[in-house]
């Protein structure tokens, strides 16, 4: 009966398709050749990998894949609770090819050299989780987890290390479901190795109260969860490598890790002076008050690059560090870390300066030198332990500590249009600076019932403490004659107490619908004071005037419902807190109290929609408020610049801030097309911002201050696919921002609004065994529109025009390059500026399974960099010229490290190729 319905469909085929297609037709059945229905066969073109066709067994186990064309090709049928089965298939012109029937094998069945072929499928949605295959995405030998992500659709890595994933900054990066390191992403990306991967797992983590209750409550951060393969899982994997080069330039690092079913161990360390840095500066405390703790104290600014290590000078970084993870038992699980990092940098540093002043212009012209040392250490430990079933407890524990030094003098000088100078002035400064913190919290989780009733409760204690000795020597010159000198130590110290008490109950109203309360309890109690000294002939005499000391109580309550709904499908969830909140305080040199209070409201809406299993849609908004920090309220006067004075202001607002979102995921497994879109809003209401005085000399006086509101927008687009008949992928990036604020230059606010839009085109072939090249241009448009003063409306436009080749040949060598062409163009800026920058390597590995490479760099090739860059502002635009690491060649010395076995009766995963 079989040979006449093949004949039948035969000629059939033949008869009715006139472009040569065949088919393949079978039959998935167990080892009792009973059927099994529903069961998912893939064909994959054997080449790349790239899904051709795809089809769902029917009731008697039975399939049929059409339309296929002449070629080479995988055949693969997976069925949840079998182990998935593969066959290589060549398939003609016209031909109907029977499979016959397919039996598949039960996991539970440990079988001796069962091969199976990696599933090459790029991207799947598992639930909200965005999976990459590891193995679709080509990285060459020796490359770190950050190579890898740089590959992914929907990911982007810039300059400096910081990750991206749809858009939204990524918090932090797991290592199968463990803590790796703490919260800092960069020391997972930059010194994993990416061949350790099975997949890469991106979504976005709730809070571990959500997490345990299923219920959301709408606190997320963008996660990044690297899952191992098998074999890493049982032994030693890592690498140690050595470089040194020209012109003095080394580099050394290792990464070694030792894993089992129990524990995993990893080490990392290293040092170089080449301005790579494998950590975050997140953990240090910024003791410089005024004007440095602010930031940008509300003004955007956008940083345009000449080149990796264009901003800092020339730094010498070191780090190491311990991660321990072990699982004491089903129950138990332990992650304890210990992280060092430091830097020492060296600035020199010429900077020209437009700045925009009403209705005037002037130039500023600043000459800086700048030494300092930087360390921190950090160490971490997160007990997990299940109480009983549906009971657990969670204990955390961090302590950090900080020391830093650094010698700072500069020259500056201001003059108008004509030359003239308006002032000028010398600066000198030295300072020696400290902190330890300790946070420790206590979480307690417990199911009352099955159905969904639970209750959750959160301790947190957390202290830091912070010195600062600085001593300056100024001397300012002012156009109106007058000259201003300053000597001074000065004297910082401040400390915090905080406290938190956290605690939720679910009540289910149905099978899907839940109603959840919360209440919060935290309080942050800050002392400061500041202890101005002159320095007269030797002697130092205590600054009344300038001198502070300060204290501030914080606290809040929040109270609040939410009521959610869960299904297959769809989760909603829509609530409001109600938050009480108090500002005391006292400036106890001046005998000035403060006291504020604040009521709010703060509704909050969910939506998470899963279309299908391949298109994700997720709509958020949500209320915050954000009190001022200590030195925006504290009237202590920072002046470390003569002519840039820094005083707080204690009458500031708390801000209240609107936050809105919505992202749409697509992936087609067919065509292999992605597609992530994302926009989010804030609306900040009492949005603290700097009010500037200039005087006649052009002597700054910043004062923080609350505006009505400011309006950010920010928009994300990436849409990519294969063009098989020209082997090529292509990806389109966009984005774009837009932000709407006001700026407040003696005491008259001129609305202002920037625009920063960007678009992002790469191309790339798809079969890569021997070739990975991609190119690219970036374009991206700054623009700068002011209410009244519209001639100082301004536009820049920053274009890069980038090209990576990796070229494998002689089966152990490697050729690889990269060229980044920047060019900075517009009304903004005087004159065009072009910066090529070139960078080759070529490789030799030895040893067995490639372990050992030899490899010979060259960094900055055309000899282009200068150490320049373009900064631009609401009411500045600079250019930058500073020392930084230029032209070099460096020797290196690779050694993998891999000490694995298959034991009789694993399952060896066997990799067909890359794509």
């Amino acid at each position: 009966m079989r040979l006449i319905l093949i004949g039948l469909l035969s000629i059939l085929w033949v008869g009715v398709n006139a472009q040569n297609k065949s088919m393949v037709i079978g039959q998935l059945v167990d080892s009792a050749q009973q059927a099994l229905p529903m069961a998912s066969v893939v064909l994959l073109n054997a080449e790349d990998s790239v899904m051709h066709s795809f089809t769902i067994t029917d009731t008697e186990g039975k399939f049929l894949l059409k339309n296929i064309e002449k070629g080479e090709y995988i055949l693969q049928a997976g069925f949840i609770g079998y182990h998935t089965r593969s066959m290589k298939q060549s398939i003609g012109d016209n031909e109907v090819i029977d499979i016959g029937n397919l039996i598949m094998t039960e996991q539970t069945k440990l079988l001796d050299g069962v091969e199976i072929t990696a599933d090459r499928i790029p991207i799947l949605f598992k639930g909200d989780t965005i999976q990459y295959n590891a193995a679709a995405f080509k990285t060459g030998t020796n490359a770190t987890v950050e190579d890898l992500l740089k590959k992914l659709p929907g990911v982007e890595v810039d300059n400096e290390g910081n990750i991206k994933a749809q858009g939204e900054k990524v918090n932090k990066i797991l290592v199968d479901g463990k803590e790796f390191f703490g919260n800092d992403p960069k020391i997972a990306s930059k010194n994993l190795p990416a061949d350790a991967l099975e997949n890469v797992q991106v979504f976005d983590k709730m809070s571990e109260m959500a997490e345990f209750t299923g219920i959301d409550d709408g606190q997320r951060s963008k996660t990044i969860n690297l899952s191992l393969k098998e074999d890493k899982k049982k032994g030693i994997f890592g690498k140690i490598s050595a470089g040194y080069g020209t012109d003095s330039r080394y580099n050394s690092s290792a990464s070694i890790n030792k894993f089992n079913n129990k524990t995993q161990v990893s080490f990392l360390g290293g040092i170089n002076n080449i301005n790579e840095q494998n950590f975050s500066f997140e953990d240090y405390i910024n003791f410089s008050g005024g004007l440095g703790a602010l930031g940008n104290g509300g003004v955007i600014t956008a940083e345009v690059d000449g080149m990796p290590g264009a901003k800092g000078g020339v730094n010498i970084s070191s780090s190491a560090g311990l991660n321990i993870n072990h699982d004491f038992s089903e129950k138990t699980e332990l992650s304890t870390s210990y992280f060092h990092n430091g830097v020492n940098n060296e600035l020199s540093q010429i900077r020209n300066r437009q700045n925009y002043n009403d209705n005037s212009v002037f130039i500023t012209q600043d000459s800086v030198i700048n030494t300092s040392d930087n360390y921190n250490h950090r160490l971490s430990m997160k007990l997990e332990h299940e109480i009983s079933k549906g009971q657990d407890i969670t204990i955390k524990s961090d302590v950090k500590f900080n020391d830093s030094n650094e010698d700072y003098s500069s020259n500056s000088r201001t003059d108008d249009l004509s030359g003239s100078i308006i002032n000028s002035s010398n600066n000198l400064m030295n300072s020696a600076s400290g902190a330890l913190s300790y946070s420790t919290s206590l979480l307690y989780r417990i199911k009352l019932n099955d159905n969904g009733r639970n209750a959750t409760a959160k301790l947190e204690l957390g202290n830091a403490k912070s010195n600062l000795d600085k001593t300056i020597n100024t001397s300012a010159f002012l156009g109106s004659g007058s000259n201003s000198i300053t000597n001074q130590d000065q004297d910082v110290n401040s400390s915090e107490l905080d406290y938190l008490i956290d605690i939720s109950y679910t009540e289910p109203l149905t099978s899907n619908k839940y109603l959840t309360f919360n209440y919060e309890r935290q309080n942050f109690n800050t002392t400061s004071s500041s202890n101005y000294y002159d320095i007269n002939n030797g002697s130092r005499v205590f600054n009344n005037l300038l001198s502070r000391e300060y204290n501030r109580d914080y606290y809040y309550d929040r109270a609040g419902l939410q009521l959610a709904y869960n299904s297959e499908s769809t989760n909603l969830r829509i609530g409001s807190d109600v938050q009480s909140s108090a500002l005391k305080g006292a400036i106890i040199t001046e005998n000035v109290d403060i006291n504020k209070d604040f009521l709010n409201f703060l509704p909050s809406l969910g939506l998470r929609y899963k279309i299908d299993n391949s298109k994700h849609l997720n709509v958020n908004y949500r209320t915050s408020v954000n009190q001022p920090s200590v030195s925006q309220l504290s009237p202590t006067v920072d002046n470390s610049n003569p002519l840039r004075n820094y005083i707080g202001n204690p009458d500031l607002k708390t801000e209240y801030i609107h936050s809105a979102s919505m992202n749409f995921s697509l992936f087609d497994r067919f065509s292999f097309t992605n597609f992530f879109a994302n926009v989010n809003g804030q609306l900040t209401e009492n949005k603290i911002t700097n009010s500037t005085i200039i005087n006649q000399d052009l002597v700054q006086t910043i004062t923080p201050v609350n505006i009505d509101k400011e309006l950010n927008l920010n928009g994300y687009l990436s849409f990519g696919t294969s063009v098989k008949p020209l082997g090529i992928k292509f990806n389109v990036t966009g984005t774009s921002s837009f932000v709407k604020s006001k700026l407040f230059i003696n005491a008259i606010d001129n609305d202002i609004e920037r625009y920063i839009n960007s678009v992002n085109f790469r191309i790339e072939n798809r079969k890569k065994k021997a070739v990975d090249i991609q190119t690219g241009y970036k374009i991206t448009l700054n623009q700068t529109r002011y209410s009244d003063n519209k001639e100082l409306n301004r536009d820049f436009i920053n274009t890069i025009i980038y090209t990576d080749l990796s070229l494998d040949f002689l089966k152990s060598w490697n050729l690889s390059s990269s060229l980044d062409y920047e060019l900075y163009e517009g009304d903004a800026f005087n004159a065009t500026l072009e910066l090529p920058i070139v960078r080759a390597s070529i490789s030799k590995y030895f040893l067995k399974n490639k372990r050992g490479e030899l490899k010979l760099s060259a960094f900055d090739l055309l000899n282009k960099v200068t150490g320049i860059s373009r900064n631009s502002s609401f009411n500045f635009v600079e250019d930058n010229r500073q020392n930084t690491v230029t032209q070099y060649y460096m020797l290196s010395f690779t050694y993998s490290l891999s000490a694995f076995g298959n034991r009789k009766g694993d399952i060896i995963i066997k990799e067909e190729g890359k794509r």
